[in-house]
């Protein structure tokens, strides 16, 4: 049986357990590393703005000075924000006029330079400007509005127009082009316009964002403009072995114009268009006699395919066959290349998944209220995007080069 002693300390050691697994429930624990820190930043600036006030009147405390009316008056609570989200420091006073504390003044500029780029890279974390506001106002109890996070993200905008107009990176061999539409604001009402976007791959399996423009439509004007700009930025137009878009009239003509070279249209396109001029009954299998031509391991098997397609097919459905055969030639371009690289260049599912991280970027915005918020949302998507390809290269660039 347990002494009195004994059955005293069990409930002690029960009670300090208890108490210390409360403590580092989630969010208690970072409530009190949160305060202690607070409470240990503040102690380190009210000792400095003390040593400020000595400095300033030359004196120390309880010292004084006859020919100098100023006194010292106790201090009075300031809040720094965006330095932790309850942080109050005790600024000194005089009776006399205080003067302006330069170490309140800098540290008041660190705390809005800090939400500042808070606010910024929220933004560009794809969250959406009131969101963001709310945020940070719930954390550091500030009066940030959606304009607010904007004007912080202007500050971007140096950096993104030397970005549209940087030296382009050596070495593009495939160029990949295609366009979305978004809406944008204009005075009295909004309207669509076409973002066309250049995208390069490098014969090593390198993906890059090369060029965007904004124009109020496809126009074979505006893709020959974006084209032009890549030549004079420095697309190396003997390096390109192959363009890749979809058979849009106005980019087709814009290529030959410019650059001359070779074009793959895009196969999931053509295979869209095919298959919806064919009953549902017959679908699986009109689409397996399609993979038959279009995956063929040569041109000569994939020509023999179609052949067999349209033999088969003519008189059940003569639209979709000339869909599937039509300008067959431009949408077999790909076997010119390194065959590991098929899988990638036969279509325009590399720019069309960067389009699609573009629209959901874009999407939460509405319509773009001017030309430089666009192009704020646009670098962000790219720069993240850039990042991320550089650490993986495209599907069969590994196999070409040990190869080589």
């Amino acid at each position: 049986m347990k002494s009195a002693s004994q059955l005293l300390e069990q409930q002690v050691n029960r009670t300090a357990r208890r108490k210390v697994r409360e403590a580092i429930q989630p969010g208690v624990l970072w409530g009190i590393v949160q305060s202690e820190m607070s409470a240990f930043i503040s102690d380190v600036i009210n000792q400095r703005l003390r040593e400020e006030q000595n400095l300033l009147l030359a004196r120390a405390p309880y010292q004084r000075a006859e020919d100098d009316p100023r006194r010292r008056n106790g201090s009075k609570p300031v809040h720094l924000k965006g330095l932790f989200s309850a942080l109050w420091v005790q600024r000194p006073v005089l009776r006399a006029q205080t003067p302006p504390s330069l170490l309140l003044q800098s540290l008041r500029r660190i705390g809005h330079g800090f939400i500042a780029l808070l606010a910024s890279r929220f933004w560009l974390r794809s969250t959406a400007t009131r969101a963001v506001a709310q945020e940070i106002n719930g954390v550091f109890g500030t009066r940030m509005s959606a304009s607010d996070v904007s004007s912080f993200t202007e500050a971007l905008v140096p950096d993104i127009n030397a970005w549209l107009a940087r030296p382009l990176t050596e070495g593009i061999t495939y160029l990949f082009i295609d366009a979305i539409y978004l809406p944008v604001r204009k005075p009295g009402f909004t309207a669509k316009q076409a973002l066309l976007v250049a995208l390069g791959l490098t014969k090593d399996g390198k993906r890059h964002v090369l060029g965007l423009l904004l124009g109020d439509k496809e126009s074979i004007d505006s893709w020959s403009a974006l084209l032009k700009e890549l030549l004079a930025r420095g697309l190396e137009r003997d390096v390109l072995a192959l363009v890749i878009s979809d058979d849009h009239k106005a980019i087709r003509a814009a290529v030959q114009n410019v650059l001359g070279l070779p074009h793959q249209l895009c196969i999931i396109h053509k295979m869209r268009n095919t298959l919806v001029r064919v009953a549902a009954a017959h679908r699986q299998e009109f689409h397996a006699d399609f993979k038959a031509a279009f995956w063929a391991d040569s041109r000569q098997d994939a020509l023999m395919a179609l052949r067999r397609l349209e033999a088969k097919w003519i008189k059940i459905y003569p639209k979709a066959v000339q869909s599937a055969t039509a300008d067959a030639e431009h949408f077999l371009r790909f076997h010119d290349q390194p065959m590991p690289l098929w899988t990638i260049l036969r279509s325009t599912n590399l720019i069309e998944r960067f389009n699609r991280e573009l629209r959901r970027r874009l999407r939460p915005a509405g319509a773009m209220q001017s030309e430089n918020e666009t192009w704020k949302i646009v670098w962000a998507v790219s720069s993240e995007q850039e990042k991320r390809w550089a650490r993986r290269r495209v599907l069969g660039a590994k196999q070409l080069t040990q190869a080589a």
